[in-house]
């Protein structure tokens, strides 16, 4: 499918909203997302995000098109660095060898859950759960309520701590 804007299931979102308390913004959604994230503030491939400050508390599933998901982590770690963003729950393919993620949400987070399945994500013309996802996820977490992050996150899979270099 040329698509590449996948819907989360609602056990991820709701797991989302009680460890931030709320979603405020969801800088890369559609309509069909918003039925269930049901953000503050959302944006659109149609309203971009890209250049408007992400308030408050964040939900992210970036587009998973070849340089897409970097378009939308880097201003995230910025805004969080700058105290923009409170905390944020992002959704992106493991793959924290690469560049962009290594260099961005891996320099900022304060945890991540490594998902012990695939996930069935939404499909945006039918609305409905698709199997056969070929790649493995992650979540990664910025924010300060560590603790409810790993409470809530470890029925996915493994949470871990990021142990940065000193130097």
């Amino acid at each position: 499918m040329a698509n590449n804007e996948w819907g989360t299931p609602l056990n991820y979102i709701e797991s989302a909203r009680k460890v931030m308390g709320s979603i405020d913004v969801d800088p890369a959604s559609n309509e069909l997302a918003q039925q269930t994230v049901k953000a503050e503030k959302y944006y659109t491939k149609d309203n971009s995000s890209l250049d408007k400050p992400w308030h408050g508390n964040v939900w992210l599933n970036p587009p998973y098109g070849r340089g897409d998901a970097e378009r939308f982590v880097n201003p995230l770690a910025n805004m969080f660095v700058m105290g923009i963003t409170t905390n944020a729950i992002v959704l992106t393919n493991n793959v924290p060898d690469t560049n962009w993620w290594s260099s961005t949400i891996g320099e900022v987070c304060s945890a991540v859950c490594l998902l012990d399945h695939r996930i069935a994500f939404i499909n945006p013309e039918t609305g409905k759960p698709e199997r056969g996802n070929d790649r493995n996820q992650l979540f990664a977490y910025l924010g300060n309520n560590v603790a409810g992050f790993i409470a809530e996150f470890s029925q996915y899979g493994l949470c871990c701590l990021p142990v940065r270099s000193a130097a």
